[in-house]
């Protein structure tokens, strides 16, 4: 598997994996057990989504030539946040059927996996290891 793949995949299972401490975490502070994980699960969907987009943008603008994929990945860019807003300003919309902060913190989830993504790659590593260590 390619590496822009595998790191793709690596930032899905790290969203997945704020997403549930999230809802946990905030299933306990505001008392809401079910709009709440229902709200971060939506919000990291969307996450996921963008995540796929960019996969996408990424590898069309590195057929381009330089400057026409800077343009692209620019316009791109502006595309994914105008998906963020309208996520957030729809969730604030129908407060009384979701929790907008749930959505806003699974949205958010994207950002951080690109940080957590070197932390999951190593445990999917060591994982492996050790699976084929049990097979020997």
């Amino acid at each position: 598997m390619n590496q822009g793949r595998r790191t793709y995949y690596e930032m899905i299972i790290a969203i997945i994996l704020q997403a549930i401490l999230i809802s946990i975490l905030g299933m306990i502070t505001s008392g809401q057990f079910f709009l709440f994980p229902v709200s971060v699960i939506i919000g990291s969907t969307i996450a996921i989504g963008l995540l796929g987009h960019m996969y996408r943008s990424i590898d069309a603008a590195l057929d381009m030539d330089p400057d026409s994929a800077k343009k692209y990945g620019r316009r791109q860019a502006v595309v994914r946040m105008a998906l963020m807003g309208m996520a957030l300003c729809i969730a604030f919309y129908y407060m009384e059927y979701i929790n907008p902060w749930g959505v806003l913190l699974g949205v958010v989830s994207l950002k951080f996996s690109a940080y957590l993504q070197p932390v999951v790659h190593i445990l999917i590593k060591h994982i492996y290891k050790k699976r084929r260590e049990r097979g020997k």
